[in-house]
């Protein structure tokens, strides 16, 4: 099963051509790992400073072989380090459900990250996944994902490999559980009328009644 690797990065203001060639340089690093399915690289909008990376691996043996040399987290700190704000956010994640317009190339993006309560990570991952799909036949968006995880440091408590399922009632996922949900649209216009459709709002209000919601506004690189 395929493994989703999350980085999130705050960057010190007014130095963003600096940690500019350092992402790009981790960049052009990541994507010759062995194993490595897909990268997707975003910037902020807006006044706050952050970068999100996204790299899929095809198994969990590629992802621990590629610690020492293709780790985002590891090289921003070793690289970059003097350029962040705090140490660097990871989360391991599993894909729950997936959409793709390919007649729409994603020029704007938004993330959600929910850390849900234990008790009710089960019901939010069905009732999220209910409502992005019906907010999906839509084709308002024109990529979007929805994982579920946990932080790389709660994970590296555990002995042996990774759950196969996030669905298991594992401990490590049932103590921290992470829902990360990723949007693109093609134009500033479908993301309006996106967030305008009562469905979202819907799916906003939920998640939000069950856990702490993030939302960064995204661009791609």
């Amino acid at each position: 099963m395929e493994l989703l690797v999350a980085t999130l990065a705050y960057t010190k203001p007014g130095r963003d051509a600096d940690i500019l060639a350092h992402i790009r340089l981790i960049f052009d690093t990541v994507r010759n790992a062995p194993g490595l399915v897909t990268t997707r690289f975003y910037r902020s909008q807006g006044s706050d400073s952050y970068y999100f990376m996204l790299t899929t691996w095809d198994e969990e043996e590629s992802w621990r072989r590629a610690q020492e040399r293709h780790n985002p987290r590891n090289l921003l700190l070793t690289s970059a380090q003097e350029l962040l704000l705090a140490p660097p956010e990871q989360w391991l994640l599993r894909y729950l459900w997936g959409y793709s317009r390919p007649a729409a190339s994603a020029t704007l993006a938004a993330l959600y990250l929910a850390a849900i309560r234990p008790d009710q990570t089960e019901f939010t991952q069905r009732g999220w996944i209910t409502g992005l799909q019906r907010q999906a036949s839509q084709s308002t968006l024109a990529f979007a994902f929805l994982a579920r995880g946990a932080r790389e440091e709660t994970l590296a408590t555990q002995e042996g490999p990774l759950p196969t399922t996030l669905r298991s009632p594992d401990p490590v996922y049932q103590q921290g559980s992470i829902l990360l949900n990723l949007f693109s649209w093609a134009s500033e216009s479908e993301r309006e009328e996106f967030f305008a459709d009562p469905q979202y709002q819907a799916i906003h209000k939920f998640v939000s009644s069950v856990g702490v919601v993030r939302m960064l506004a995204l661009e791609p690189m």
